[in-house]
């Protein structure tokens, strides 16, 4: 079954798995998780995600106390490095390669998965394909992007002394959060 492959290969990736969760679980999932996380920081929250709005993540989020910064809010910009969580919708995950793809446009900025040290990724079990081609043709079908983020897991980098450092130019942590 391709989500059981891709629950292996995120894990080989250094990526936490939550679920497959029903759907009534995932949002409490989520808002866990960004509480184990954030502190008092804020939250970024894309604006229009589709399964994060079916969710009602942001709402939830806002309801649990959880400081939530939105791409249109006053100085978006200026606040968002100091963002503690970054979650994002995945359009598609690809479980040969345990990597999610996370689509930008109006509303849906690339920092929002880049810029924070904790990336939560929430994704449809559905959304799971078997091989890296059949991802770029689901994601061409839907109406290309502004651009794909291929999310293989933590940011990393071994340029230093040949030695794997975890968080270097993105997140230090990626979080799953996998909805039946």
């Amino acid at each position: 079954m391709v989500t059981e492959v891709f629950a292996r290969t995120a894990a080989e990736n250094a990526c936490v798995l939550h679920g497959p969760l029903p759907r009534d679980h995932a949002a409490g999932r989520v808002i866990e998780i960004v509480r184990s996380h954030a502190g008092r920081a804020e939250v970024a929250v894309p604006d229009g995600d589709t399964l994060l709005d079916a969710l009602d993540v942001p709402s939830r989020l806002v309801a649990a106390g959880v400081a939530v910064l939105r791409p249109g809010d006053p100085g978006w910009a200026d606040r968002l490095p100091d963002a503690a969580v970054g979650i994002t919708g995945a359009s598609v995950a690809v479980a040969a390669t345990g990597t999610v793809a996370v689509t930008s446009g109006p509303g849906a900025p690339r920092a929002t998965s880049l810029l924070p040290p904790v990336h939560v990724c929430v994704l449809r079990t559905s959304d799971v394909v078997a091989e890296f081609g059949d991802a770029v043709e689901r994601v061409a079908a839907r109406g290309l992007p502004s651009a794909v983020i291929w999310v293989g897991g933590p940011s990393r980098t071994a340029d230093l002394e040949m030695r794997q450092t975890l968080g270097v130019h993105g997140p230090k942590v990626v979080e799953l959060v996998l909805v039946d």
